[in-house]
């Protein structure tokens, strides 16, 4: 078999939006939702043709045997789909079915994606990012770049986003001068289009697309060819149960998954540490994948793979070859209190739990149950834990479920931080009982170094509270990070009132009333959480995420700290009387990639507030991505409540031009679960809980 190497035209790729018939602009909500859902669909365009691109770009270097090499395309097309001369969608060898659209030229500014030729990696508008374009062998194609925009309110102007990743975070695209690069321009009261191919035909069994170097519409242009070949293709189909997070879960025993081979040749290539093989029985192909005793790679080839996660299969047919891949891992069967005892780290939220750090960790069983005290507590699936006394310095509830399936605690009364640098950390755990409040730190003296919870469920009563602290002092809490989590209000009447922290606060009445206002100096990260109200009818919640102080004075946040709002859902959750944040805010503050939902028709719910500032001048604020919808009576959102700093302007929350909950199109909107997934035009909105 001969050694085969693959890697990516080292050519400068410039990816524009592909042209498609547009409206004209007007001056009302129905061209405003044209022009949001037109934006979209040219999003989607430009990814699926990045696709299509970036596979028809890569190119296999065979060894001929004689000291000759031959560069020919590392896949083919078994079959074109559709050929209309401007749309063409093509079945890959691989399965893979994609779409390539040609438009026409314009001035819409657009991410200029290319290759160094010396780094090997992608380039964006003429810098160098750390994502690999070029793969380092067969089993690796590299890093495939993603494009988005996004709304800045503050502007009104949309902008565009890249990740190159799923898993990675959507990143501002800038110019060389660090400016983050507009989306779209007017031309004559018409949405510019732009181009980058020429033209894209099919010649006897070769599709044949050429390209614009500079992707300016000008000549000179690059022309890449790739066979279609009908009897060539391989495709892995590896049931979905077994697949988790991209990865192809393999037990201790192995796994084993169909393959589709046609062609002449195949070979396998398995990861460092890692066996595969394919046998053929009754014209169907298996393919086996274990972790191999020996730790070698690559089976039936003397070719090897220098990727630490992919198996690959490769068909040939003549000089041309199939190549299908898919990423493997060891199913999690270590249990969290197995990794703990064997001195491994668990991460809960940003903090990282192991024997040196917190130790005397216990595992909970059926015969021993209860907490009794501080410390670090696995709770097995079906133990029902109870917590007998809620006063506590260090408290670690961890799931001991390797899948992260979640655990009961019976939290039988609300949680006392007692003791300096005290912690309460949370993994996968639904608390099964309201509060009032939730935690609370009651006097002076007392300090919380890590308030986590990670994937768990709280329940919050009406008009309750998550945390008091404002009994405690200034800067008592040292991080705080929420991520993932389910908090559910038993709203009992309409609009009642409920803080997740509350900071502020006061005692006694008339001549004996004492007003706290209290400074915090900690980062705060809401993260990727589900904020509603349980009830089937329109009771919202009247609820805010932190407040310093009502009045004014104190409640200094500090300048050295940042909030974080971010992919988070609200549901019949208005920020009304207060605003999401309220304080004297000089730190950072970020909203990004909210969803705010509502279905009340409340006499009370008339304007939602995000942020009250009062006299300070805050570091940075960014708004981002936040969309709402109202099912009920129409409840404006604004940016600002009270004084707005200079360099800002009063906007409002963009209202989407769907319900992003509509059943009937898809969405979940599941209220006794705390499950709530938009359809897919909002799918990057909100929570991204699935």
């Amino acid at each position: 078999m001969k050694y085969i190497k693959s890697y990516i035209l080292l050519a400068l790729m410039v990816l524009a939006v592909t042209g498609c018939k547009q409206e004209d602009l007007k001056d009302d909500v129905n061209a405003l939702k044209d022009r949001v859902t037109l934006l979209e669909e040219q999003v989607k365009l430009l990814n699926e043709n990045i696709a299509f691109f970036s596979k028809v770009l890569v190119r296999q270097t065979v060894d001929n045997g004689d000291g000759t090499f031959t560069e020919v395309p590392a896949y083919s097309i078994s079959e074109v789909l559709v050929n209309d001369g401007t749309t063409f969608t093509a079945k890959f060898n691989d399965g893979n079915v994609l779409t390539l659209r040609i438009g026409s030229k314009g001035t819409v500014t657009t991410p200029q994606l290319g290759v160094n030729p010396e780094t090997g990696k992608w380039m964006l508008n003429g810098s160098d990012t750390p994502y690999n374009a070029v793969g380092a062998d067969s089993s690796v194609d590299g890093d495939k770049p993603e494009f988005n925009i996004a709304l800045d309110n503050s502007t009104r102007q949309y902008y565009w986003q890249v990740r190159f990743g799923d898993s990675e975070r959507w990143d501002p695209v800038t110019d060389a001068e660090g400016n983050k690069v507009v989306y779209v321009t007017e031309v004559d009261g018409e949405l510019a289009k732009d181009n980058l191919f020429k033209d894209a035909k099919v010649e006897e069994n070769e599709f044949v697309l050429t390209y614009y170097t500079n992707g300016d519409g000008q000549d000179p242009t690059n022309e890449v060819r790739i066979p279609i070949i009908s009897d060539l293709s391989c495709v892995i189909n590896v049931p979905e149960k077994d697949m988790a997070d991209g990865y192809w879960e393999i037990g201790a025993a192995g796994a084993s998954a169909e393959v589709e081979i046609k062609g002449d040749h195949w070979f396998v290539i398995a990861p460092h540490g890692w066996e595969a093989s394919i046998s053929e029985t009754d014209g169907k192909a298996t393919l086996t994948v274990k972790k191999s005793a020996t730790a070698s790679a690559g089976l039936k080839s003397r070719a090897t793979a220098n990727n630490t996660d992919e198996v690959v299969v490769q068909v040939n047919k003549g000089m041309y070859w199939a190549v299908a891949k898919v990423k493997v891992r060891e199913a999690v069967t270590s249990y969290y209190s197995q990794v703990y005892s064997q001195g491994g780290d668990i991460t809960v939220g940003n903090v990282t739990i192991n024997k040196a750090t917190y130790p005397d960790g216990k595992l909970l069983s059926t015969k021993n149950a209860t907490i009794t005290k501080g410390g670090v507590y696995f709770i097995p699936q079906g133990v029902d834990a109870v917590i007998s006394s809620t006063s506590f310095k260090k408290l670690v509830l961890i799931s001991d479920n390797p899948k992260g399936e979640p655990v009961t605690v019976d939290n039988t009364d609300k949680f006392n931080v007692t003791g300096i640098a005290g912690e309460f950390i949370a993994q996968n755990v639904i608390f099964k009982k309201e509060s009032n409040p939730f935690m609370q730190i009651d006097a002076t003296g007392i300090t919380l170094k890590n308030l986590v919870l990670d994937g768990c469920k709280v329940i919050i009563g009406s008009g309750k509270h998550f945390l008091n602290a404002f009994k405690g002092d200034d800067n008592s809490i040292g991080n705080i990070y929420l991520k993932g989590n389910r908090f559910a209000f038993n709203q009992t009447t309409a609009y009642a009132a409920s803080r997740l922290f509350n900071l502020s606060g006061s005692t006694g009445s008339g001549e004996n009333k004492v007003v706290y206002n209290r400074n915090l100096s900690a980062d705060v990260s809401i993260i990727n959480n589900v904020f509603y109200s349980t009830m089937t009818n329109d009771y919202s919640i009247n609820g805010n995420i932190l407040v310093l102080t009502t009045d004014g004075t104190d409640g200094i946040y500090s300048e050295k700290n940042t909030i974080t709002i971010e992919n988070n859902t609200f549901i019949n959750f208005l920020c009304g009387s207060q605003p999401m944040i309220r304080g004297n805010i000089r730190g950072t503050v970020i909203f990004r990639n909210l969803l705010l939902w509502s279905n009340t028709n409340d006499e009370k719910a008339n304007t939602s507030y995000l942020l009250n500032v009062h006299s300070a001048t805050p570091s940075v604020v960014t708004f981002e991505n936040l969309l709402k919808f109202d099912k009920g009576k129409d409840i404006p959102t604004n940016y600002w409540n009270g004084t707005i700093p200079s360099g800002y302007t009063q906007t409002k929350v963009e209202a989407a031009s769907s319900d992003p909950f509509d059943v009937s199109a898809g969405a979940t909107f599941d209220l006794e679960n705390g499950v709530f997934i938009p359809t897919a035009e909002y799918a990057n909105y909100g929570a991204q809980q699935r």
